[in-house]
């Protein structure tokens, strides 16, 4: 299902897809959402007009690894499918069914404290785990991404799927990117262009 009807987002402290972390699926697993980049409440409210314009297009998914990472990341990050439905994801690379190419996304619920795109200290692994039930985040597939999580990189970079924990690398070889970075890299946070693909 790809619509640009707006998703469930139900009450969560940004009231934007930054904030879904659902203990029980609100919306379909594996659906596709287009939304703007920047719109009222319900959407996607960012801090600034960066990326004004634009659009996001994310996935419902559910966040459950086998071998789930201690801590949760200050920026949206890199998570990866466990398996092929391509409805499970983890920020585990070791998790991943195909290892780089199994990248899904960039997972929106983040602790920065950047108002609009991260929950702060409130977004802890608990809460994302939810007692090893998991639970159900957006994940970014398509479009402007701001605050993303990288391990390093600069203005222009092609990044695909690395090892490690939430992690991507710089690429310049023939592996498939999964964004390009789009503004200045600060302390491992910036402005990413997601083409992870809608699959």
């Amino acid at each position: 299902m790809l619509t640009n009807e707006m998703p469930v987002i139900g009450g969560n402290a940004l009231n934007n897809v930054f904030g879904v972390v659902d203990t029980v699926a609100q919306n379909p697993v594996g659906s596709l959402w287009t939304i703007p980049a920047l719109s009222v409440a319900g959407g996607l409210s960012l801090v600034s007009t960066t990326g004004y314009g634009s659009f996001l297009t994310v996935k419902y998914l559910q966040y459950k690894g086998t071998a789930n990472t201690s801590t949760v990341q200050n920026g949206p990050a890199p998570v990866y499918y466990t398996d092929e439905t391509f409805s499970t994801i983890s920020g585990h690379y070791a998790d991943s069914v195909a290892l780089d190419a199994g990248i899904a996304g960039w997972m929106l619920p983040n602790s920065g404290s950047t108002s609009g795109v991260g929950l702060g200290s409130a977004f802890t692994s608990a809460v994302l785990l939810n007692g090893g039930l998991g639970t159900y985040v957006f994940v970014a597939v398509e479009g402007f991404v701001p605050k993303a999580r990288l391990a390093a990189g600069a203005q222009g970079n092609a990044v695909t799927g690395a090892s490690g924990d939430w992690t991507v690398a710089i690429t310049t070889t023939v592996l498939r990117p999964c964004g390009y970075i789009w503004g200045s890299v600060t302390s491992n946070i910036g402005d990413i262009i997601a083409t992870v693909g809608m699959y």
